[in-house]
C-alpha cells in the first residue's frame, strides 16, 4: 500500500522537504538515528522488509568507506589513535566520518521513499506553472532511471540464457545495448512531442488533487513538529561539537521535546502506511 501518496502533493513535498533539512544539515547523532529509522521503516511499508534490509547492507561498506576516508584527510581532533606518514588519525575525525556517512545514508532512504510517492504526476502538478520545462525535464528524468534499470535487467538475463561471456563483456554488452534504446526512445519521444505541439502555446496541466481536511490537519502536524524540531536547533540545545574533542549538549527539556517531536515526524509515515493496512486487512475480514 502507498496511502501515504493519496494525499496533497503539496503535503507530500513539505513534508519531505522538513525531513530532509534536519537529516542534511544537522550533525547530531540523536537525529540521524531518529531519521534513519524512520526512513528505513517507511521504506520496508512501501516496498518489503527483506527489500529494505538488502538496500540498507548494500550501502553499508559506503558509509564505512566514508568513516574510514575522514581521518585520512582530517587530521583534527585531540585523541591520535595511530600515525600514517606523521599524520594522526584521530578518534574525533573517525566519528565525524561516522556520522557524514550516516547522514548520507538518511539522505538515500529518504530519498527512495520518496521517488516511490512522489510520481512524475505530483511533480509537473506542482512546478508545472512555474517552470514547465524544468518540471519536465525533472518527471521525465525519475521515469527514466526505473525504466533504464529494468530494461538493463531484462536484457541481462537474456544474454545469461544465450550467451556464455565473461561478466565484463556481458554488462559492457548490455549497458551498449540499453543505452542505444534509450537514445531511440528520446528520439521518438521528442518526434512525438513536437508533432503533439509541445512547446507551442501556453502550458496546461490537468490536476485531479483536492485540498482535503485531512491534508489540512496534516499540514499543520507537519508544521508543529518541524518548528518543535527546529527550536532547539536554532537555540543550540541540541549542538554537538567534534573538534578538538565530542561534547554533546547538556539533555534539556526544549532537546527532550525537540528528539520527540522529530521522532514523531520521520515516523508518522510509516505509522499511517500501517494504521491504513490494519484498517483494510480489517475490512477483508469483515466482508
Amino acid at each position: 500500500m502507498k496511502a501515504f501518496s493519496n494525499f496533497h502533493p503539496v503535503v507530500i513535498f513539505i513534508y519531505f522537504i522538513a525531513v530532509f533539512s534536519v537529516s542534511m544539515f544537522t550533525q547530531s547523532p540523536v537525529y540521524l538515528l531518529i531519521s534513519m529509522t524512520g526512513s528505513f521503516l517507511f521504506l520496508c511499508v512501501l516496498n518489503t522488509v527483506k527489500i529494505s534490509i538488502i538496500s540498507f547492507l548494500k550501502y553499508i561498506p559506503f558509509s564505512i568507506l566514508i568513516m574510514i576516508l575522514n581521518p585520512l584527510f582530517s587530521h583534527n581532533g585531540a585523541t591520535p589513535l595511530f600515525f600514517i606518514n606523521n599524520n594522526a588519525f584521530t578518534f574525533e575525525t573517525l566519528i565525524y566520518g561516522a556520522i557524514l556517512g550516516l547522514m548520507i545514508l538518511c539522505v538515500i532512504f529518504w530519498f527512495k521513499s520518496f521517488n516511490i510517492i512522489f510520481n512524475s504526476e505530483k511533480i509537473l502538478f506542482l512546478f508545472g506553472k512555474i517552470s514547465p520545462k524544468i518540471s519536465l525535464i525533472f518527471s521525465m528524468a525519475l521515469h527514466f532511471i526505473p525504466n533504464f534499470s529494468r530494461y538493463f535487467n531484462e536484457v541481462l538475463a537474456i544474454q545469461k540464457k544465450l550467451y556464455k561471456k565473461s561478466k565484463f563483456k556481458m554488462y559492457i554488452s548490455c549497458f551498449s545495448a540499453v543505452v542505444t534504446h534509450s537514445l531511440e526512445t528520446s528520439v521518438d519521444t521528442a518526434d512525438s512531442m513536437s508533432a503533439r505541439g509541445h512547446s507551442t502555446g501556453k502550458v496546461t496541466n490537468y490536476g485531479r488533487f483536492r485540498f482535503k481536511t485531512d491534508d489540512f490537519i496534516l499540514l499543520v502536524s507537519i508544521l508543529i513538529l518541524i518548528i518543535l524540531t527546529y527550536i532547539a536547533i536554532v537555540t543550540g540545545a541540541s549542538k554537538v561539537s567534534y573538534y578538538p574533542v565530542i561534547i554533546f549538549s547538556n539533555l534539556d527539556l526544549i532537546t527532550f521535546i525537540s528528539y520527540l517531536a522529530f521522532a514523531a515526524l520521520c515516523f508518522l509515515p510509516g505509522m499511517y502506511e500501517i494504521k491504513e493496512d490494519l484498517k483494510w486487512k480489517y475490512s477483508i475480514s469483515k466482508i
